[in-house]
C-alpha cells in the first residue's frame, strides 16, 4: 500500500479521466489518496468524489492563494462541514509569504481560525507554508495539542526538527526528485523516515522524470525512489514507513 498524502484530484483538469487516474494509481499500489480542500465551493465536489471512489479521503479548508475570495462566513461553514461530514483533516490552509500580493493579515486570520477548528474537533491540520515556516511554527506553538502535516516541505533543517517535535509530519513530492534541489534533498536525507510523508500535489509539482506532464498519484513512485536513494534503503521500506505514518496521522485503517 502507498498513500498519496496530498492530491488535488477534485481539480477540473481531472474531469475527463478521473476514474482512469485512480485506476492507474491503484494498479501501482497507490490505493489511498488524501484530497485537501482549498475553497468553500470545492468542498461539495470533494465530498462527492470521496463517496464515489474507494480510497479517497476528504479534507476541507481555505487555502491562502484564494484569500481575497474567502468570506468570514466560510469559517462557520467549515465548522459545520467538519461536524456533519467528518473529514479526516482540516486543510489545506496555511501562509504564503512568497506571493507578495497576498494580504498577510488576512492570511494569518484565516489560518489561525482554521487551526482553532482543527483543535476543536481534534483533527490533524494540512498546512501550506511557503517562505513562512517560522510564522507557521509560532502559530502552532500557541496551540498545544495541535498536530498535522506540512505539505511539500521547503523550510530549513532546523525548522523541520522544531516541527517534528511539535507532532508534525513533513511531506515531500516532486521537488525532491530533481537533482538540482540540492538543499532540499540534503535536508530530507538527514530527517528520520518516521517523520516523513510522500505526496504528488497533483496536478502540480511534476516529477523530474515527467516534467512536462500533468502530475497524478501514480507518479508518486518517483518521489519514493528519490527518498530511498537518499536514505540508502529500498523503495519498499520507504513506502511501508510513509504509509504507516500517513495511517497514523489520518487515523486510517
Amino acid at each position: 500500500m502507498i498513500i498519496d498524502s496530498h492530491c488535488h484530484l477534485d481539480f477540473n483538469v481531472f474531469n475527463t479521466d478521473r476514474k482512469q487516474v485512480i485506476e492507474r494509481a491503484n494498479q501501482l499500489g497507490v490505493n489511498k489518496i488524501i484530497i485537501p480542500g482549498v475553497m468553500r465551493k470545492t468542498w461539495g465536489d470533494i465530498k462527492l468524489y470521496c463517496e464515489t471512489y474507494s480510497g479517497l479521503y476528504p479534507c476541507y479548508g481555505l487555502h491562502p492563494y484564494f484569500i481575497e475570495q474567502h468570506k468570514e462566513a466560510d469559517l462557520e461553514q467549515l465548522r459545520y462541514w467538519t461536524q456533519t461530514n467528518h473529514p479526516i483533516a482540516i486543510g489545506e490552509c496555511g501562509l504564503d509569504f512568497y506571493l507578495k500580493d497576498l494580504n498577510r493579515d488576512k492570511q494569518i486570520f484565516y489560518f489561525e481560525q482554521q487551526l482553532d477548528i482543527a483543535l476543536e474537533f481534534k483533527l490533524p491540520v494540512v498546512i501550506h507554508a511557503r517562505k513562512s515556516t517560522e510564522a507557521v511554527i509560532d502559530a502552532i506553538k500557541k496551540r498545544p495539542g495541535l498536530y498535522g502535516m506540512i505539505h511539500s516541505y521547503s523550510g530549513s533543517y532546523e525548522q523541520a526538527i522544531k516541527l517534528i517535535d511539535l507532532n508534525f509530519y513533513l511531506s515531500f513530492g516532486g521537488p525532491i526528485t530533481y537533482d538540482k534541489s540540492t538543499r532540499l534533498r540534503k535536508m530530507a536525507q538527514s530527517l528520520p523516515l518516521d517523520s516523513l510523508l510522500v505526496e504528488t500535489d497533483s496536478p502540480d509539482q511534476p516529477m523530474a522524470n515527467a516534467p512536462s506532464l500533468r502530475n497524478e498519484p501514480a507518479f508518486i513512485l518517483e518521489a519514493i525512489k528519490s527518498i530511498a536513494d537518499l536514505h540508502s534503503t529500498t523503495e519498499q521500506e520507504v513506502a511501508n514507513i510513509t504509509t504507516e505514518n500517513a495511517k497514523k496521522l489520518f487515523q486510517l485503517l
